[in-house]
């Protein structure tokens, strides 16, 4: 166990369909139909995973995070939404912005309200963008949001178009994060959809989605028109990032100055001055190299908890037994980042 208290950065609820659903406005409260189009994978294996895990359970609630946290000493958590996410995959504006508001209302009365520890961040209806900034800012200062978040499929466009330039530009004026989250639904579009096993799917389209977006926000400037934006990369690990940069840098040096001129700087370099965050596994064999190509204030902790792959608390002791990793990186990538990441 830590010798300090950690910082969840990347929990999860999972959505009570019905309660949520009561929390739907006119016209929508009377539709038919799933709120969310998911995809309808075994990912527990006939039931068989995590056999060892009381705590991944669909029917977690608020006082069972906190009893998790109280027994390992866990200081914060903060929660991202499962199915309710998949609301970027929704067509219709006006329906999209009503599901967001029903969620935000719905984790303000159900987590948020049960205790200043659990701190669940928002979703907004990437269709409408001045609708999303309107969203966002009551969440944050009206329910006690802490940021918002946007899952990497079912876009109109990819995330550094500057569509969505009132949405960035009102999460700057806030100060609160925009968590970018990886998924496999809509495996599709992320390269994915030629597979036939779970395995294969939630392999490939995790990574990918998160690349397209990172790829486009990076490329099309969108921390250099808001240098004070926080953006996270959550879900994949961290250990792709030099890879990844190496190989934007390479085509950015290239090209850069013809194809995406809002980019005025290395890929790499604009990543390390700006407030950029990328959730770490443990098990990850290259961390201590990604720390020191990208630097260690971007990193933080994510326990996934109740996900079917989460591996909590195994992850957090094996992340505090490295050796490879020092005290002073331990310390802010369980807790000292997250701080900063969500504007504590």
């Amino acid at each position: 166990m830590a010798n300090f208290p950690v910082i969840d950065a990347d929990g999860h609820l999972i959505e009570q369909t019905d309660l949520l659903r009561s929390y739907l406005k006119p016209p929508y409260d009377k539709r038919s139909g799933p709120l969310f189009h998911g995809e309808p994978w075994d990912g527990h294996l006939q039931g068989t995973l995590p056999a060892n895990r009381e705590w991944c359970r669909r029917d977690l609630k608020a006082p069972d995070w906190l009893e998790i946290m109280d027994k390992h000493n866990m200081e914060l958590a903060f929660l991202y939404s499962t199915g309710a996410g998949d609301v970027s995959r929704v067509r219709e504006p006006g329906y999209a912005l009503g599901l967001c508001r029903a969620y935000n209302d719905y984790v303000h009365d159900h987590w948020a309200k049960v205790s200043d520890r659990l701190k669940p961040v928002a979703l907004f209806p990437q269709q409408d963008p001045m609708e999303a900034a309107k969203e966002i800012r009551r969440a944050v200062k009206e329910l006690g949001c802490v940021g918002a978040s946007t899952k990497t499929v079912g876009l109109q466009l990819p995330l550094g178009h500057r569509f969505y330039d009132p949405i960035y530009k009102e999460a700057q004026d806030l100060g609160c994060v925009i968590g970018v989250h990886g998924t496999r639904n809509g495996a599709h579009e992320l390269g994915a959809g030629m597979f036939d096993t779970f395995t294969e799917v939630h392999t490939v389209a995790f990574p990918v989605g998160i690349f397209q977006q990172f790829t486009s926000m990076i490329f099309q400037g969108v921390l250099e028109r808001f240098p004070k934006l926080r953006v996270a990369f959550l879900e994949i690990g961290c250990t792709w990032l030099p890879y990844w940069l190496d190989r934007m840098d390479e085509h950015w040096e290239k090209r850069g100055k013809i194809e995406t001129p809002d980019l005025k700087r290395p890929p790499s370099e604009c990543v390390r001055d700006r407030a950029v965050y990328f959730s770490v596994e443990a098990g990850e064999k290259l961390i201590p190299e990604t720390l020191n190509y990208v630097g260690e204030e971007h990193f933080v902790f994510a326990s996934d908890i109740p996900h079917w792959d989460n591996e909590f608390p195994e992850n957090l002791h094996k992340l505090m037994a490295r050796e490879d990793i020092s005290a002073s990186a331990k310390e802010k990538i369980l807790a000292k980042n997250a701080r900063v990441m969500y504007n504590l």
